[in-house]
């Protein structure tokens, strides 16, 4: 089933179309989860997620059609038409692809498919490969999430250790987490953060609460590389270096991650610094003139 959706601001409109969940045998759960990702609606770290939350939840997926690692919160909707494909998923009482970034996966989940039944959380992930640190401001992971937050909606971002192929434990924690945020009660302009390091065979560490903080990625400067064949002539090609020794400060979640804990950050949508809001130093706009 396909729907060609041509701005961002038909989403809320577009409510008497037949892409709605559906309920299992009969019965539907009180808690509705809105389950995301920016490794797109093929990444077996989705299906995990979606299965684990499944025992929490019902569980609704609206994911890319392909793969938007680094799309931080980026999106396009406002500018391109949307393709939608209904999938079937384990775990999902409905599920579904979008061509469109992480971020305008949960706008379309959440005015759309939540539009007659909100959803009580947001969780996006799992993604392969951490985002501790000053790495989350790229993320796709965190952006789906913090477009939760934007609607109003608590949301939580799960990632892990690149080199773990199985995503089942994580997920299952994942779970056990999302049931107790919402039993404490969720603030709804929160993000929490979740980093799984590799798993060892007697266990994690444990999980600890850090703030965001270092980069254990670096990107050291750029290498010329020979331009792709559909370039123009003149053009030169760059690939970007990359150092995985980065800095991070004590306590920070990306020491807590390399360390071996699961890490907890609670990222705040708001990015404003309060403390600066009475400086007097800010020039008088008075003494500036504009010419005729």
């Amino acid at each position: 089933m396909i729907y060609r959706l041509c701005t961002f601001f038909l989403f809320a409109s577009l409510c008497a179309c037949s892409t709605t969940p559906t309920e299992t045998n009969g019965e539907t759960n009180s808690l509705r989860i809105l389950v995301v990702n920016d490794d797109g609606i093929q990444s077996p770290g989705l299906s995990a997620l979606a299965l684990a939350l499944s025992d929490v939840g019902e569980v609704v997926v609206c994911a890319p059609s392909g793969n938007r690692s680094g799309a931080s919160h980026s999106s396009v909707a406002f500018s391109e038409t949307l393709i939608v494909n209904e999938i079937q998923m384990e775990g999902a009482n409905y599920a579904c692809s979008i061509s469109g970034t992480p971020s305008d996966a949960t706008s379309f989940g959440i005015l759309h498919l939540g539009a007659e039944n909100n959803f009580d959380l947001v969780v996006s992930g799992i993604n392969r490969g951490a985002n501790v640190g000053k790495i989350a401001h790229y993320s796709g992971t965190v952006g789906a999430a913090m477009e939760g937050n934007y609607h109003g909606i608590p949301s939580i971002a799960v990632s892990q250790e690149s080199r773990m192929k199985d995503f089942t434990a994580t997920a299952q924690w994942a779970a056990r987490f999302a049931r107790a945020l919402l039993k404490e009660g969720a603030d709804p302009n929160i993000c929490w953060s979740i980093n799984a390091p590799q798993k060892p065979k007697d266990g994690w560490l444990g999980a600890k609460l850090a703030p965001m903080g270092g980069g254990y990625i670096q990107v050291t400067g750029f290498r010329k590389m020979k331009p792709s064949k559909d370039g123009p002539e003149t053009a030169d090609g760059f690939r970007a270096a990359f150092n995985f020794k980065g800095q991070y400060p004590e306590g920070s979640d990306t020491e807590a991650y390399l360390q071996g804990w699961i890490t907890i950050a609670p990222l705040r949508f708001n990015w404003t610094e309060e403390s600066l809001l009475n400086e007097s130093w800010i020039p008088d706009t008075n003494q500036v003139r504009v010419s005729d």
